[in-house]
């Protein structure tokens, strides 16, 4: 059997053989299945749940007049939807990835942001907010410090500009 007919009579093959190439333009990522949705889609509710949670202790409001925890509300209300939908469907999503080890970025990443919103209040936005984004770009994303830098910089003085000082936001600052 030739490699061709191999690749035209079997899709596993075919990502097999686009996941062993070296070549970016032809990675095509495996399929997550419906075990994986599945538990994708109550992660995400969960996670709208524990969102609810925080934001019914928070203080609702109305959209008249809404408190810290009206939004947070809006957003846990879709999230659950969307977590819903998902694990509903589970078995009908079929453009979903699988969890590979790469995935682990993702997990860093978050790792990084909680670590960075713990600080803010300790010693402001500034600092945390700055090396934040040049761990993502940099370390996560590959790109050189010469430019994730003076990105982070522009990032962090944009910031300030709209919200300390553009819409006076009581964020914690260092300066």
């Amino acid at each position: 059997m030739s490699k061709l007919e191999t690749i035209e009579g079997d899709d596993t093959s075919t990502n097999r053989d686009h996941e062993e190439s070296t070549d970016p333009a032809n990675y095509v990522p495996p399929a997550a299945g419906a075990v994986t949705n599945l538990v994708c889609g109550v992660f995400i509710t969960v996670g709208g749940i524990f969102v609810a949670v925080e934001a019914w202790r928070l203080g609702l409001g109305s959209l008249g007049a809404p408190r810290s925890g009206t939004w947070p509300a809006v957003l846990s209300v879709l999230l659950m939807a969307l977590g819903l939908a998902i694990a509903l469907r589970a078995r009908h999503f079929h453009d979903a990835e699988k969890i590979t080890s790469k995935a682990i970025g993702v997990a860093v990443g978050a790792v990084a942001l909680l670590v960075s919103t713990q600080l803010m209040p300790l010693i402001g936005f500034e600092i945390p907010a700055f090396l934040l984004m040049v761990f993502w770009m940099s370390v996560l994303g590959g790109e050189k410090y010469r430019i994730s830098i003076p990105v982070g910089l522009a990032a962090v003085l944009a910031t300030y500009l709209i919200f300390v000082t553009g819409l006076s936001v009581p964020l914690p600052r260092l300066f």
